[in-house]
């Protein structure tokens, strides 16, 4: 009897094992499923930035992210602080170097229930998006199903993270936002500091 209640936590144990190490290669496999070409428009140096849209849909007066609406076509909308799709960049204080940076409300509205990937880049000449990170930026967001923060006049399934948007220089911006279902673009404009 304690020889078959042993080889049953044995077998019990070696399946957890396989479970956890197949569930952290799928992760992989999911993440790299969303990491699709970079579909940025670009646009020529010194041209008006096609800066996105509110979206008119969503009832923004509801749903209150920093008291503004989120701009482009859904279902992930970043809430930039203006409705003008400017992002004003501030001094990076807490890490130092030249990148600058804002912090962002990304709102995922109740249809989208999957994952999402953030990517981006300058538009109108060289340059790079960031997110987070520490003294140098991550060069992608990641948005886990489950990951949010509650807020005043949150909508029912609806999610949503703030994080910081860093640049190092002033111009015109696009993030790809891609889901399971889809893949769009956002674009905007960075305002550095003096």
């Amino acid at each position: 009897m304690d020889r078959r209640l042993v080889a049953l936590v044995v077998v019990g144990v070696l399946g957890a094992t396989a479970s956890v190490a197949t569930a952290a290669s799928s992760d992989q496999v999911r993440w790299s499923v969303l990491r699709r070409p970079l579909h940025l428009p670009v646009v020529a140096a010194g041209s008006r930035c096609p800066v996105s849209r509110v979206d008119d849909r969503v009832p923004w007066q509801r749903i209150r992210i920093f008291g503004v609406s989120g701009i482009g076509p859904g279902p992930v909308y970043p809430g930039l602080g203006a409705t003008s799709g400017l992002l004003n960049a501030v001094k990076d204080t807490q890490y130092g170097g030249p990148w600058q940076g804002q912090k962002v409300f990304w709102y995922v509205a109740p249809s989208y229930r999957g994952r999402v990937l953030i990517r981006g880049r300058r538009l109108d000449g060289p340059g790079w998006l960031g997110f987070n990170g520490t003294r140098v930026p991550k060069d992608e967001l990641r948005i886990e199903s489950y990951d949010t923060v509650s807020w005043s006049g949150q909508p029912s399934h609806s999610r949503g993270i703030p994080s910081s948007v860093r640049a190092l220089s002033s111009g015109c911006y696009g993030a790809q936002i891609d889901g399971k279902t889809f893949s769009k673009v956002v674009v905007f404009t960075i305002d550095l500091a003096p």
